[in-house]
């Protein structure tokens, strides 16, 4: 557990060393979207707070759709990126593509460590779904600009 930590910290310092190279999500495309009941890919309710959630379902055309968004990244570029949910599916993100976004793999390994935490305080009902977006949009805040950042709304 100890390297596993040290890991992370490094990793961490390393990107708020380098804040001005990290990418976030473009908020007019990719503003965040929940799951709800009437989304095609729900698939029911989770956690204590009783949360709805989407099965994973992103498709080609989808891809396609947000890599267009983002600057026409081509079809082979894309094992470069994972096109990320910006709010987690396992705290109720949406598949829509407007809580998807083509975000950098490296960067996206990070960011699967605070969904970990997020999930796992929504499982043990000490996060509500609302504590847990705002804590993702807080973390994109602290890795873009360390010394005081702002949220992505």
């Amino acid at each position: 557990m100890k390297s596993f930590t040290v890991a992370i910290f490094l990793s961490l310092f390393f990107l708020i060393s380098f804040a001005e190279a990290f990418q976030q999500p473009n908020p007019k495309l990719t503003p965040g979207v929940a799951c709800t009941e009437q989304d095609p890919d729900f698939k029911g309710f989770d956690y204590p707070s009783h949360v709805a959630r989407c099965n994973r379902n992103i498709s080609t055309l989808e891809k396609q759709r947000v890599a267009a968004n983002y600057g026409n990244i081509p079809a082979s570029e894309w094992k470069n990126y994972e096109f990320d949910h910006l709010l987690p599916l396992c705290a109720g993100g949406s598949n829509s593509d407007q809580n998807l976004w083509p975000q950098p793999i490296d960067e996206a390994h990070l960011k699967d460590t605070l969904e970990v935490q997020i999930c796992t305080a929504m499982k043990a009902g000490t996060m509500t779904q609302d504590e847990a977006f705002k804590k993702v949009r807080d973390w994109f805040a602290e890795m873009t600009n360390p010394k005081g950042g702002t949220s992505l709304d």
